[in-house]
């Protein structure tokens, strides 16, 4: 499979390929009424109206990106720090995370449509962290922990981030991506739908999802409009959620360690940016 940017993304391999053709065989997934193969998800339609999502292949393929003890080079002979690392991955897959014209901007949505960006983000997120040395040569298990935690969080900042940067700052814009090509707009929440999923549920639950989303603009968008912050700002913020290991049960000692020193060494490099940003 390859990325717009003309990078790779690692292929399942066979055994996962034929997993996606195989009829499920758990008595919890039967029976079924039809399959939709995504690239590496299988989305199981019940007769009883249910969807179900089995995740295991995608899970197959980022453990095979995860699962090399070496970073991706970036320049040979040039030792970099892990911001410089992550910000080089950034340039690299830039436009993977860029909107793509015509953008549509509907409250009516299709579930599947955002589960299929959410297998590009993790791949290419996954990508971009085997870049970075530090990442890279963990532990795999200490990898996947840090990868599991951190990716759903930087999605929805770097969503409204990228929302940002396209809609403008204006405080009463709150249109926000789901993936590269089509928005949802907050401020029109009476008639939100998604496809697939019975209205007069949806109805009742809609409640549960109207404080994340008052949250969301609370916390994340008025803030990132009044900062203006950058895509190295948004690096650090990554940074930090990655690294952010206190009353992690599970991962090794080492890890921990390495976590302590990038974390203190990124501080160091964010204050450097500021100092000269602010002086220059």
């Amino acid at each position: 499979m390859k990325l717009e940017s003309g990078k790779e993304i690692p292929s399942p391999s066979n055994e996962i390929r034929n997993s996606l053709t195989a009829q499920p065989t758990s008595s919890v997934i039967r029976p079924f009424s039809a399959i939709e193969l995504f690239p590496y998800t299988r989305l199981i339609f019940k007769e009883d109206g249910r969807t179900l999502v089995d995740m295991s292949p995608i899970e197959a393929a980022i453990n095979e990106i995860l699962n090399s003890s070496h970073a991706s080079p970036v320049m040979p002979g040039i030792k970099l720090t892990f911001m410089q690392q992550l910000n080089y991955g950034f340039a690299v897959f830039d436009n993977e995370f860029k909107p793509k014209e015509p953008i549509t901007v509907t409250n009516k949505l299709d579930q599947h449509v955002l589960l299929k960006y959410h297998e590009k983000f993790m791949l290419v997120l996954a990508k971009i962290l085997m870049i970075c040395d530090q990442f890279a040569t963990l532990d795999f298990n200490d990898k996947l922990y840090l990868f599991k935690n951190s990716w759903h969080i930087f999605y929805l900042i770097e969503r409204h981030y990228t929302s940002i940067e396209y809609f403008g700052r204006a405080k009463e814009d709150l249109r926000v991506f789901i993936n590269d090509q089509i928005a949802v707009d907050y401020n029109d929440d009476n008639e939100f739908h998604i496809k697939g999923v019975n209205q007069k549920l949806f109805n009742r639950n809609r409640q549960l999802w109207l404080p994340f989303r008052d949250k969301f603009v609370k916390n994340l968008i008025i803030p990132m409009k009044d900062l203006q912050i950058t895509q190295y700002e948004l690096a650090f913020l990554l940074s930090h959620i990655l690294w952010n290991v206190q009353n992690s049960e599970g991962l090794s000692e080492e890890t921990i360690k390495i976590a302590k020193q990038v974390t203190e060494q990124t501080a160091m490099e964010l204050h450097n940016y500021f100092f000269v940003f602010l002086f220059a």
